[in-house]
Formats: structure tokens, sequence, C-alpha cells
């Protein structure tokens, strides 16, 4: 039996024996990485973004771009290796064959209802900062390569206009400041949305400016890109019980996105001050007509007559002191910025 054909063999094995370590044991991984659910067993899946291929992809995770024809045996949606859209998913692990009893249909009572939906979200790089928080951030002010974008093991030299006891060896995450948050409602200012860029070493604090070496980055990092005290970007977030119901609303979109869906990350107006911590699951819920231009005809407090509708779900990602940001890991319909969410009790 030819050699090459036993190691593919044996490479898959392990692929499937390894599981979910197998999806994350690489660095590199993206923000939109999603855990099917949490047993070992079950399906790996990579949702891609643009640019990716086959060939980049099992580079990442497998550290083998030759591993590609393995990678496309899983995923025969795939027609070309070379061109995966953006919200694509691509298998890691061979997927589950699906049994067919052959007892007739199932049937639900809505299609609209998904059900319990276990799923683990790995991974950020975008977020939203108190405006505290962001005058208390450090600044790459100057850099001693001779360049304007900057990626690893590039040196950059680090001013704090705020007193901060900063020193060799610390770890420190690179960030962009984005616009700025306010409630759609209220319109209170609630801070800055911040998209995370890589991680620098601090190497040298003799002078006031602090010299550090990009360790790892994400994407091309300028001179007044914002520096804050290293925290994991990466993490795995279960799911967990829901305390007590919450009530609240969609009160921004990364990146101005208008229509959300599955996989855009959101932020919400309750936090750890109304018992919410990450793992939190939260319904998107709407009263009314399903075109809106009949909704016109009904009085608002009509719209209290319907039975609240769920549209989608959110896993909270990370509580703050009165806000959360969050992954929608499901959706039915698409939904906007300022739309009611609701976190049952036991949920």
């Amino acid at each position: 039996m030819n050699a090459g054909f036993l190691d593919r063999v044996t490479r898959a094995i392990l692929v499937v024996s390894v599981g979910l370590l197998s999806a994350i044991r690489v660095s590199g991984a993206v923000a939109q990485e999603i855990q099917v659910s949490g047993s070992i067993d079950d399906v790996n899946v990579y949702v891609a973004e643009g640019g990716d291929s086959l060939w980049d992809i099992a580079d990442r995770f497998f550290s083998d771009p030759w591993y590609w024809p393995t990678l496309w045996s899983f995923n025969p949606h795939i027609t070309n290796p070379n061109w995966i859209f953006p919200g694509d998913r691509v298998y890691l692990v061979p997927p589950k064959p699906v049994k067919d009893d052959k007892g007739g249909y199932a049937m639900s009572e809505s299609r609209f209802d998904p059900g319990v939906r276990d799923e683990l979200a790995l991974g950020r790089r975008v977020g939203y900062m108190s405006e505290d928080e962001v005058k208390a951030s450090g600044v790459i002010s100057h850099s001693r390569e001779e360049k304007e974008m900057l990626g690893e093991r590039d040196d950059i030299y680090i001013k704090f206009d705020t007193a901060r006891r900063i020193n060799r060896g610390d770890l420190v995450l690179i960030y962009r400041q984005g616009k700025r948050v306010k409630h759609p409602v209220t319109k209170k200012k609630l801070g800055f949305e911040i998209k995370y860029l890589g991680m620098a070493k601090v190497t040298d604090t003799e002078k006031d400016m602090n010299k550090a070496v990009i360790m790892k980055s994400f994407e091309e990092i300028y001179r007044n890109d914002k520096v804050m005290a290293f925290a994991p970007v990466q993490k795995m977030v279960p799911p967990v019980s829901n305390s007590k119901e919450v009530v609240g609303s969609i009160i921004a979109s990364i990146e101005g996105v208008r229509f959300l869906g599955e996989y855009h990350y959101v932020m919400i107006d309750k936090g750890s001050k109304d018992e919410v911590m990450a793992g939190n699951r939260f319904m998107v819920v709407t009263t009314g007509d399903g075109v809106d231009r009949h909704n016109k005809k009904i009085k608002k407090k009509a719209r209290k007559e319907f039975p609240e509708e769920k549209y989608g779900e959110l896993l909270v990602i990370e509580a703050r002191d009165s806000s959360s940001l969050c992954i929608v890991t499901y959706a039915n319909r698409e939904f906007e910025v300022g739309a009611k969410v609701l976190m049952p009790e036991g949920y």
C-alpha cells in the first residue's frame, strides 16, 4: 500500500480523535470560529472570512497546508478550494452522518423555534471600552521601523499620558479606537467601539517612551493605535443558566452593520449590574406583523395584544457594568439596533 496514502489516513484518524483540541490548538484563530456543541465528539466548524482558501485554513489549524485535500473531503459543499466565501462553514473534522430512521416526519410547534442551542463561541477581536478606560490607555506614538504599516517583530514606542506602572516583560494588547457608542433611545454616551489588532511585549522602560516589540498582529498596526493591559482575546464561553429575567435592547453593532444575523457582534444595554454574565443567552423578541408596512396601521398599545415572537438568540461573550458584548448564535430573520432582547430566567 502507498506510504503517502497511509500517512493521509493516519492524519485523518488523528483529526477525528483530537476533536475539539484540533480546532483551537493553533494560534491565529479568528473571531467567528464556532464550536457547534460542547461535546468533544461533535463537529467543529470554522466560519470563513474574506480571502480564505482551504490551503490557508489547513495551514492555520493543522500546520500543514498540504492537508487541504483531506479537509476538502470533509466539505463536499465547497466546489472550489480556492474560492470560499465569507460566512461559509468549513468542517475541520468529518461531520457525523445523519441517521435516517425512516420513521416519517418529526413535527415541531413552529419552524421559528430551534430549541436550546448549546454553542460555544471561540475568540473575539472586537469589543467596547468605556471613556475612562480609553483615557487610561497608552498610545503607539512612534516606531524605529522605516515603514508606516507595522507587524510582527517590529519595534514600537509606547507613551502613557496618565500615571501608569509598566514593567519590562509585560504584555499589552494593541487596539484601534472606533466610533463612540450612544444608547439609541436615551442618547447616553456608553463608550467606544474597539478592534483588537495584536499583542506586544515591553522590552525597555528606562525612558518615558516605553519600548516594546509586536509579538502577534491580526492586521496592519499604525502609529496612534492604542495599547491596554493584556487579557486573553481568544476564549471559550460555554452557555450558563440565566439566574433571573432581564429585559433590554440592542444598542450597537460592530462596524455599523444595519441588518443583523448569525455571527454578528452586538452590544446590549444590560451588564453585570443586572446580574448578566458571560454565557447567558438573550432572545431577540418582537410583536406585531411580519411586514413592517402593516405595523403602521397598528397602534402602539395594540402591539401588546400580539404574542412575543423570537427572531434570534444572543450569547454573552463579555459582561461589563452596564453593557455586554454578544454574538448572534441564531436568527430566523434579520433584526436591527434597537431590537428588544429578553433573558428568560432558567434558560
